[in-house]
């Protein structure tokens, strides 16, 4: 499987290069006087990591901006961006107030085994596994309720209106990291895909591209069809704002989904500009002919540029917002150490259908072509503040959902700045006249 981050082995071939290379046998050599002659003793450890660190900074240099090196520590939780999986209980935490408290905020995910239990939002942990929480960064409080699966995890809970702690056993359990949203969630915690403005609308965020992307769309898509009582969904918003891109494979079998069979839908290029990949559409989806809104801005990049791309190409999408980043490379993601720590290589770069660049070299201006586009007459920019406002708004909306806790929502009105009462998202409210009007025709 092809990905954006596409997973391989460093072949036994590659071994036999590097020997050849008399480079590597200078690295190796000054590898070993350091470890034998140097006055300070330093793990061997460290010294390979600052070799494969030392060795990407040169490619950064020479402009390649996105090949990194992955250590340990930093493995797993790369790892579950594009796996959408980590072992947990289900709930979004924040420290909020003074003194500081571990906060849920909103209410458990459906079907984790925070759902099931006496967990409510707006508790207030106040021990995981008996280790007080008070003064405790979130990331050793995400360390603590994480961990393998089927293992207990014991957290202290104050609910809202109580004084006295609650103690709550749960079992860890795989926990699946949405890629996919509406707009707001419905009082049992779930996703409505559906715009109250206007049922008629489907509106779809892609947060990021991964493993399960593709087929959270198609579920999403299939509820929408399938909701008694409600008005059929006749046009359809992919929103790809602050997507910062994750897997090829799903940005290809999204795209296939609203295409007709035998369309390229991206090629990729490796070095001299050699064609590697061309990845066409199997006419395979049922919605080739519903319409399509893409919503794009600054942050949208990587596979959101992709797809966006190639539904703006073949006239399938009008992309409605701000320029898109401009990353268009592909990451080959190798395994280093047997598997212990990973080396993220940019290997190729990617071009849409119509052959135009899509990457922002590192000398480029506004003037020069790449990224994405917004249709003409749909481009709608937002400054600093107006751009600020619209994060506060997507957390709120996302953390808070349609939950009565006002408490909950003044606290966190507090710790993040009120937003402005009459904030609009403009973008959007642009999107949903657009397609009004194509329906009305």
């Amino acid at each position: 499987m092809l990905l954006l981050v596409a997973t391989s082995l460093i072949s036994y071939a590659c071994y036999v290069r590097a020997e050849q290379n008399p480079y590597a046998r200078y690295v190796a050599a000054s590898y070993s006087a350091i470890d034998h002659w140097a006055l300070e003793e330093v793990p061997d450890q460290e010294l390979f990591e600052g070799a494969m660190l030392g060795m990407v900074d040169v490619l950064h240099k020479h402009g390649d901006k996105h090949s990194q090196f992955i250590n340990e520590t930093r493995r797993d939780i790369f790892r579950e961006e594009i796996t959408q999986e980590f072992y947990g209980v289900g709930i979004r935490i924040r420290f909020l107030g003074t003194p500081a408290m571990l906060t849920v905020i909103g209410p458990p995910e459906p079907g984790t085994p925070a759902f099931s239990a006496d967990i409510r939002s707006g508790d207030h942990i106040v021990a995981i596994n008996e280790q007080p929480t008070l003064g405790m960064e979130i990331g050793k409080a995400l360390q603590l309720i994480r961990g393998p699966a089927g293992e207990p995890v014991l957290l202290s809970v104050v609910h809202q209106g109580e004084s006295e702690p609650q103690d709550i056993s749960l079992v860890r359990a795989i926990i699946t990291k949405e890629s996919i949203r509406g707009d707001l969630r419905d009082s049992e915690g779930n996703w409505d895909f559906r715009l109250k403005a206007d049922p008629h609308i489907g509106y779809l965020r892609i947060t990021s591209f991964g493993d399960k992307t593709e087929a959270e769309l198609i579920r999403a898509l299939t509820t929408l069809a399938s909701q008694e009582g409600q008005p059929d969904v006749e046009a359809l918003i992919l929103d790809v704002r602050n997507n910062y891109g994750g897997a090829l494979d799903a940005a290809v079998g999204i795209s296939d989904l609203f295409l007709r069979a035998g369309l390229p839908i991206v090629t990729t290029r490796g070095r001299n500009q050699v064609e590697r990949d061309r990845f066409v559409s199997t006419g395979s989806g049922t919605y080739t002919e519903i319409p399509l809104a893409v919503l794009s801005n600054h942050d949208s990049a990587s596979a959101a540029e992709i797809l966006a791309a190639c539904l703006q190409d073949y006239g399938r999408a009008t992309v409605i917002g701000e320029r898109s980043f401009g990353k268009g490379t592909v990451q080959r993601l190798m395994r280093v150490e047997s598997g212990r720590s990973l080396l993220k290589l940019t290997s190729a770069t990617y071009w849409r259908p119509s052959g135009k660049n899509i990457h922002r070299m590192q000398d480029d201006t506004e003037s020069d072509q790449w990224g994405v586009l917004p249709n003409k007459g749909f481009e709608i920019v937002l400054d600093d503040d107006e751009y600020l406002q619209f994060r506060k708004y997507r957390q709120r909306r996302d953390l808070l959902g349609m939950s009565t806790n006002g408490a909950l929502a003044k606290q966190i009105d507090k710790e993040d700045g009120i937003l402005s009462a009459d904030f609009t998202d403009r973008v959007l409210q642009r999107a949903v006249s657009h397609l009004q009007l194509q329906l009305a025709n």
